[in-house]
């Protein structure tokens, strides 16, 4: 490493990689006073350098081939490009050339993470990647410290602001999904093409690498129960929230006594719970301790600043710790079923028309069938359709199949967090 000098490269200048300029460059006095050196970036590896940026780097910095890159005599590389190729063979070859690597690409991680931290373990460099989960929210930090004396027997929260902000505005407005994401692609929240974000597949990254971290394993990610957000409707929120409850898109993983469960989808909790008061972008992350109990992390889980900060935090703690070796990523097939448990709790949304659709005899197939039903709130429209919530304890698969074929009802149920209130 160059006396009084960091070089760092930095792959991507997007709004991330602008945001770490600009934290480098507001903060370079503080950090160069705590670190005993001064932060260069040398090299900026861009798709286009003819393209005007928010923030200015010199010409001779900006280049559209890696190898420029490679070349340069980087210390450390800043990866924030995202994607899994072209990426991964970049990664890679910086880490057998001996440069540490600090990322916010938390898909590459989930599908390339066992391999890039055996790697970075035989070539002794530092891999960062605290800014690929919750952005800003310190999390995987925390973890590190925490692991040493607590055994966390779960973790779970929201980690994706995107569908955070679009199920607080359904709730508060009143909207439809479809008129909310658009709100959202305007706001900048949502890209274009939303499918990461709103089917669950950026939680779901997220939570693969939470699931590294505290149980030194996690499933692959075909075996997570991954459900997103796009076919909920403005009818099921309002119900829930008459029955005093929130949807949430909660990320979950559990330690079981058949393995770890892995699971992303809509969640119902109650509105005195401390994730259903997360609103609008933010993320938050829940972790229990067999010590501490219960501790709750919020703040800004997207966007310039927040991943900047964290990725400018990672760079500036692997510049003052030497290389220790990395906990083994390892992946075990086969975790706990996700099956239905008959005593789990759930909020189920019915809706239809028909003369059989009538409430008292939807609640006399249920008693009939077993099903305790906990609350009930009905709804009926103009033309005839019924629509209600119900909080239930025993509903399967095979109750929601009868009321579809027997009653005409389309059911969509979700899991309960927490207690019935």
């Amino acid at each position: 490493m160059s006396t009084g000098v960091v070089r760092v490269g930095l792959l991507g200048l997007g709004t991330v990689g602008g945001g770490v300029i600009k934290t480098i460059r507001s903060q370079q006095e503080k950090l160069a006073s705590r670190l005993g050196k001064r932060i260069e970036i040398v090299k900026a590896l861009v798709r286009d350098s003819e393209k005007e940026r928010a923030v200015h780097l010199d010409r001779s910095v900006l280049t559209t081939d890696f190898e420029d890159v490679l070349k340069s005599d980087v210390d450390i590389v800043v990866e924030v490009m995202g994607g899994v190729e072209p990426t991964y063979d970049y990664v890679r070859a910086l880490i057998e050339k001996g440069c540490h690597v600090v990322t916010a690409n938390k898909e590459l991680l989930a599908k390339r993470g066992t391999e890039l931290v055996d790697l970075a373990n035989r070539h002794q460099v530092h891999l960062a990647y605290e800014a690929s989960v919750a952005g800003g929210i310190p999390i995987l930090g925390v973890l590190r410290q925490f692991l040493r004396t607590n055994d966390i027997s779960g973790v779970r929260g929201i980690l994706n602001g995107t569908t955070n902000f679009i199920l607080t505005k359904m709730e508060q407005e009143q909207l439809s999904y479809q008129e909310v994401l658009k709100q959202a692609q305007e706001l900048g929240y949502a890209e274009a093409d939303p499918r990461s974000d709103v089917e669950g597949f950026d939680a779901m990254y997220k939570l693969y690498i939470l699931a590294q971290l505290v149980y030194g394993e996690s499933l692959p990610l075909a075996e997570v129960n991954r459900k997103g957000i796009a076919d909920l409707t403005a009818g099921q929120i309002r119900i829930a929230g008459e029955l005093g409850y929130r949807i949430k898109l909660i990320a979950q993983a559990e330690q079981t006594g058949e393995g770890i469960r892995l699971s992303v989808e809509p969640t119902m909790l109650p509105l005195s719970h401390p994730l259903a008061q997360i609103q609008d972008a933010f993320n938050a992350v829940q972790l229990s301790g067999n010590i501490v109990g219960d501790l709750l992390f919020t703040g800004r889980g997207a966007g310039e600043l927040p991943t900047a900060s964290a990725v400018v935090e990672d760079l500036a703690y692997l510049l003052t710790q030497p290389f220790t070796p990395h906990p083994v990523w390892k992946e075990r097939e086969g975790g706990a079923e996700t099956t239905q448990e008959t005593e789990a709790k759930s909020f189920c949304y019915v809706e239809g028309t028909g003369p059989a659709a009538t409430p008292d005899r939807v609640l006399h197939f249920l008693r009939l069938a077993g099903v305790e039903v906990h609350k009930l709130k009905v709804q009926f429209d103009l033309g005839g359709v019924l629509r209600a919530g119900l909080i239930t304890t025993g509903f399967t698969d095979e109750h929601s199949d009868l009321l579809r074929s027997d009653f005409g009802l389309q059911v969509r149920c979700f899991p309960l967090l927490g207690s019935v209130e």
